[in-house]
This record gives C-alpha cells, sequence and structure tokens, in this order.
C-alpha cells in the first residue's frame, strides 16, 4: 500500500512539474530563447534563437502541438529558423499545411527546409484527413511530388493509396504495371489486380491475386499455396506461418 501511494505521489509530482514546465519561447535580457524538456533526463533546456529580433518577435498560434514564431525577417519552428519563409503572409492551410505568397510548406517532417517544391500557393489544397494534396498542376504526397498525375481526375482512398483517371499510385509511386480496371487495395502495403500482385509499386513474384491476401499488419501475405513477406516469395505456407496469421 505504501508502496502504491509513493508511486502516486510521484505521478502527481511529475505531473506537475511537466504542467509547470511549459516549452516555448520566451524574451530574457533582449534575447528569445526556445524552452524545451530533455526527454533524458527531464530537465528544462533553453537554446537561443541567434537571428530572432526580440523587439519584433511573436507566437504564431495554431491548433497543431507544435511551437512557431516569427519576427519581421524570420519564422521559427521549435528552436529551427525555417528557410525561404516570408513571414508577412505566412499562413497555415490545413493542418500541418502552411503557405505563403512564395510557396508552400509541410511543417510536419521537416526541421528547416519545409517547401513542397514547385507547389502554387494561389491554387493548393489538401485532402483532409490525409497527406494528399495538389494544386492546378500537381498531385503531392507530402514533400513529394507525384509524377504526372492528374490533378483534376486524382482521388484518394486512404492514407496509402490513391489515384487518377489512369494510374494508382502508393503514395507518391506510380504503379505503372497494374492493371487500372481490375485494381483492388488489399492492405496498407499490398494491391492486387486480375493477373498480379504488388507490394508497393514492387510486383510480387509468383502471387496467385484470386487468393491472396494480407495478414498481420498487412506487411505480410499468402495465396493458396506460398507465403511472401513484403514483395518477396518465401515458399510454401510453413507451419507456424499458419498457427501465427492462419488459424483462427
Amino acid at each position: 500500500m505504501k508502496k502504491y501511494i509513493h508511486s502516486s505521489i510521484t505521478l502527481i509530482l511529475f505531473t506537475l512539474f511537466l504542467t509547470g514546465c511549459q516549452s516555448g519561447y520566451e524574451e530574457e535580457q533582449g534575447e528569445i530563447y526556445y524552452k524545451w524538456i530533455h526527454g533524458g533526463n527531464w530537465t528544462m533546456e533553453k537554446t537561443l534563437l541567434k537571428d530572432a529580433d526580440a523587439a519584433s518577435f511573436t507566437v504564431i498560434k495554431n491548433n497543431l502541438n507544435i511551437h512557431l514564431g516569427k519576427d519581421d525577417h524570420h519564422v521559427f519552428k521549435d528552436a529551427f529558423l525555417l528557410e525561404y519563409i516570408d513571414p508577412d503572409t505566412f499562413k497555415q492551410v490545413n493542418g500541418y499545411y502552411w503557405k505563403d505568397k512564395n510557396g508552400v510548406y509541410l511543417l510536419q517532417f521537416c526541421s528547416t527546409d519545409c517547401r513542397i517544391k514547385s507547389a502554387d500557393p494561389e491554387t493548393f489544397t489538401v485532402f483532409k484527413g490525409y497527406n494528399w494534396a495538389k494544386d492546378k498542376n500537381n498531385v503531392y504526397y507530402e514533400l513529394k511530388k507525384l509524377r504526372e498525375a492528374n490533378a483534376d481526375s486524382f482521388v484518394v482512398i486512404d492514407n496509402d493509396w490513391g489515384k487518377d483517371n489512369s494510374f494508382y499510385y502508393y503514395h507518391e509511386l506510380r504503379l505503372d504495371l497494374l492493371h487500372y480496371d481490375s485494381a483492388e487495395v488489399v492492405s496498407p502495403y499490398y494491391i492486387k489486380d486480375k493477373k498480379n500482385v504488388f507490394f508497393r509499386n514492387k510486383l510480387v513474384k509468383g502471387a496467385n491475386p484470386k487468393t491472396f491476401t494480407a495478414d498481420g499488419i498487412g506487411s505480410f501475405g499468402h495465396d493458396d499455396k506460398n507465403m511472401f513477406d513484403w514483395e518477396k516469395n518465401k515458399g510454401p505456407i510453413s507451419n507456424q506461418y499458419r498457427r501465427t496469421y492462419l488459424t483462427e
């Protein structure tokens, strides 16, 4: 009982510590610092924003779990100076997607250079709930442009698969060998048509599309004879594989 009480008190004190030690920006003697909690020893650390102008620095409010700030000449994410961004026109599009007069930026997977290169800020839109987006000319998955995708006809299937009027795409990868009209998404990794099975955009040699199904988290699979690991044919279904994935 005492051990339980002691653990509870420790948890409460630790929670109060985290609550009282919020990360973010603060000014100190004419300098801007970014405060953050060191995950290794849970101490509060401070990083100087060397390029920040304290006189014009303001926090950019957002509905994301990230810290953003700007001065007259720069935009900052946490302790990083974001390159290429115009602070006067910088605004949120949707989620982690932002834009200014010059370009579009995805703040989720970058530290300093967050550009979605060639994206048009005037016509850029996001498929809500997914990391797919498009402008008047192109389609994008996260930071990457899809090769020759038709923006007008593009449809999001889920967070991993999309298609236009001619091709299916796994993220930014186009499946040139997939038979479009008979295509069927199997899992977050597998797709098949009337003749073949593909792992992402790679052919799964020897897989029977009529009996193929995905197993586990979707990166393993089997047909009526063989088991598959990614695009690799691992041979006849073993007893261990059968016990793991095929026995109810």
